[in-house]
């Protein structure tokens, strides 16, 4: 497999959240390259499987990126292959990972296979992982290999994040005409308490953007917005957290739902992005660390589809590149990095069947 050439395909394919059906299609290609039957699910996952008996282990990742943004700010074209690694959105965000599973299957195939290892590249991680939460619900597998960006190094969970909206309600006025009475007020008047509220142990709180409907700037608003960035940790209190803030003021505070559709599955999620945390004295971590020959495992700083495939089975977390790099424009993956990733997958596995 000509995997360079393929991660620069896969880099090419702009594959934002429910537009995954070109990357989708190049993984098929190269899954069925090496013999293996692979599928589509219903939700547009793309899966195959290597070994018939189990133990299973899943390696995973998703397709979707965030967008590319104004090219003129990348130091090369996507897809590019310059100072030893490969340039573009998703090559650490995280389609080398991607390419990196199959060369560990690759490797996996040229040897006895004492299990079965399931491929499973997922959509719409970045916008509430609906391929993920889908596919977890058929799954029963020893252990989820989730290959988000980590430098190399073992991972074991992350904090969660919910984006929490206040609405503050007011009457549409023309500005020459207005009285006192403004929802403008009312937001400053919540920042203000906000400032001082004592908040739970394990969250972080952040303002991060105010909007006004209707948005003209002649006319007070009928709605001022606020949204509200948390982060916490698995033990954080976040209902009484929520219920803290509708005592700051006026304002309609809650978590806003979206629904979501890919192929022929349709989710309604909040918007809330769940915590996990894989015991650091878990037997399947601490036999992937000494796999690994690393003395313990990390936390991410960002959310992944752990949560929903935490459910069925302990996730481990490993990916090639440096997460810093995801989601800027000089995002890049060193080549070298992704056949290391590679080797360290067919470890895990490996790890894996033996401690079954």
């Amino acid at each position: 497999m000509d995997w360079v050439r393929l991660l620069s395909r896969l880099v090419q394919a702009e594959s934002l959240p429910g537009e995954e059906g070109e990357a989708a299609g190049l993984l098929l290609e190269a899954l069925k390259g090496m013999g293996l039957e692979a599928t589509l699910d219903e939700a547009g996952n793309v899966e195959a499987l290597l070994g018939e008996r189990e133990p299973e282990v899943v390696l995973t990742g998703h397709m979707d990126v965030v967008p590319v943004g104004d090219p003129a700010r990348w130091p090369y074209p996507q897809g590019a292959v310059a100072e030893g690694a490969l340039w573009g959105r998703g090559a650490v965000d995280m389609k080398g990972s991607l390419v990196a599973m199959l060369l560990a299957l690759e490797t996996l195939a040229r040897g006895a296979l004492k299990g079965r290892v399931r491929f499973l590249a997922v959509v719409q991680e970045e916008v509430g992982g609906l391929g993920s939460r889908f596919a977890a619900e058929r799954l029963s597998p020893l252990a989820f290999v989730l290959g988000e960006p980590s430098s190399g190094r073992l991972m074991r969970g992350h904090r969660g994040r919910a984006e929490v909206w206040a609405d503050f309600e007011g009457r549409e006025t023309h500005a020459a005409l207005a009285g006192p009475e403004n929802p403008l007020f009312d937001l400053g008047a919540y920042l203000l308490a906000l400032q001082d509220l004592p908040l739970p142990p394990g969250v972080k709180l952040t303002p991060t953007r105010v909007d006004t409907y209707p948005g003209a700037r002649n006319q007070t608003p009928g709605v001022v917005r606020l949204y509200l960035d948390v982060r916490y940790e698995p033990e954080a209190d976040l209902d009484g957290l929520l219920a803290a803030l509708r005592t700051l003021g006026p304002a309609s505070v809650y978590l806003p739902e979206e629904e979501r559709t890919s192929g022929e599955v349709r989710m309604t999620l909040p918007a809330l992005w769940p915590p996990y945390r894989l015991p650091e004295d878990h037997p399947l971590l601490r036999r992937a660390l000494q796999a690994l020959g690393q003395g313990e495992a990390g936390l991410w700083p960002f959310t992944t589809d752990a949560p929903y495939l935490g459910a069925k089975a302990p996730v481990l977390g490993l990916g090639p590149g440096d997460p810093a790099l995801a989601h800027t424009p000089m995002e890049h993956v060193p080549l070298r990095a992704v056949e290391e990733a590679a080797q360290a997958y067919v470890r895990l596995v490996e790890a894996l069947w033996n401690a079954a």
